[in-house]
């Protein structure tokens, strides 16, 4: 076992030094989005107690910037860089636990664990202040917590499963609904009713997430709202109603989404109160719904083809790629034999599971990785369906690819 750590944190250091020079290959630029987060984290780390709002942008990813600007400085980017690889790294770890642990198949955690290690996908978004790292670092952690309540449901396990849950949720607010996957998985294998205190405890934890946007909502909009003030899921079913796709590098947007931004956010209009909020987010309901009745086949047409979309990868880095006219047939098929053996591997997980392995522990992992595969395939079909929406769930992706590409190794041993 001492043996087996010492190989564990060399891939770990091997990934993050693989991230750090992956990212020298293509330095992205600030701006855009990576602009509103940090001007979020300038607000926190301005305020004496770290607590500050914003109407459209959710707390976790700013508040882990602002926390982290203190001790190297504010605007320190490469520091933060060097962050998002040790946190990407440490979710191939996680991968590992969760095969190893939740399969007892070692072959198949090691497999995960290195392919994780060497993934593109994820490594191109840490060289960017964006969120999805940290997401995905959350989204999997929720799964191994998981993995270990419906092991041994109990207080201290309860509240960490719902903790993370709750931060995966608050650091991205489409995964407030995908949180219903593994919590509701867990409510199926654990039996409530002799587990009440546990299940009591994962509502604890989530609630801890909810305290920092109650509070500075209250204090600075006079609302009591657990995430964003302004409609997150008014403003991406309009745009997914408007928008068929968003090829890679796209930079210029339709004229409708860009009134839409200047008048949606709240944050451009400080004064604006709740029922003014409401109203907004009521015109662009109406609006999506007068897009959709004016072509309902279309619309239905578009989500169909949006639900494979949204999974596609032509590029690895978001906002500029050098070669990526040469390369962008490699990644495309690359990424696409990825999703297949990650199926492969979801059909075929039982025959690589031990008999000892408890049956619940493995159908959660199993069933939480197609939960959340379902979950992704079905919500960003409603939404403008941006390659990187998915990001966040390439984890899960990759642990059920190692499975799959471990059975088919076994089919080939055995024919």
């Amino acid at each position: 076992m001492k043996k087996e750590w010492y190989f564990i944190i060399a891939a770990l250091i091997f990934g993050v030094l693989f991230r750090l020079w992956f990212i020298s290959l293509s330095p992205q630029p600030f701006g855009w989005d990576q602009y509103e987060y940090e001007m979020y984290a300038a607000k926190i780390f301005r305020h004496p107690w770290m607590m500050a709002s914003h109407s459209y942008r959710s707390y976790p990813y700013p508040l882990l910037l602002a926390l982290f600007y203190n001790v190297v400085g504010f605007g320190n980017h490469q520091a933060v860089f060097l962050l998002q690889a040790v946190m990407d790294s440490l979710v191939g770890l996680m991968i590992y636990v969760i095969l190893r642990y939740g399969m007892k198949n070692k072959s198949t955690a090691w497999i995960g664990l290195l392919l994780y290690s060497i993934n593109p996908f994820t490594a191109g978004y840490v060289g960017v202040l964006l969120a999805e790292v940290m997401t995905g670092f959350f989204i999997t952690g929720t799964i191994l917590l998981g993995m270990v309540f419906v092991k041994k449901a109990n207080l201290v396990n309860g509240i960490m499963f719902g903790l993370f849950a709750g931060l995966a949720a608050e650091t991205r607010n489409a995964a407030f609904l995908w949180t219903i996957v593994p919590i509701g998985l867990a409510a199926l294998l654990v039996p409530f009713a002799k587990k009440k205190l546990a299940f009591i405890s994962i509502v604890v934890g989530m609630f801890l997430t909810m305290v920092y946007p109650l509070v500075t909502n209250w204090r600075d909009y006079h609302e009591l709202n657990v995430t964003t003030v302004d409609d997150f899921y008014a403003k991406e079913f309009f745009q997914g109603a408007l928008i068929k796709t968003l090829p890679p590098f796209t930079y210029s947007y339709p004229a409708e989404s860009v009134r839409m931004w200047m008048e949606y956010y709240s944050e451009y209009d400080p004064g604006r109160s709740r029922l003014e909020r409401r109203q907004m987010a009521q015109k662009y309901y109406r609006k999506a719904r007068d897009l959709i009745s004016a072509d309902p086949v279309d619309y239905l047409k578009v989500r169909f083809f949006k639900m494979w979309y949204v999974w596609q990868k032509e590029n690895i880095f978001f906002y500029t790629e050098p070669g990526f006219e040469r390369h962008r047939t490699l990644i495309y098929y690359g990424n696409a034999f990825l999703l297949t053996v990650a199926v492969f591997g979801l059909i075929f997980w039982p025959r690589l599971q031990p008999q000892r392995v408890s049956p619940f522990e493995a159908k959660f992992v199993r069933w939480s990785i197609i939960g959340t595969i379902l979950y992704g395939t079905l919500a960003f079909s409603l939404t403008h369906a941006e390659y990187r929406l998915t990001i966040p769930f390439y984890p899960l992706l990759i642990a059920a690819a190692a499975v799959g590409i471990a059975a088919l190794y076994n089919h080939v041993r055995n024919v």
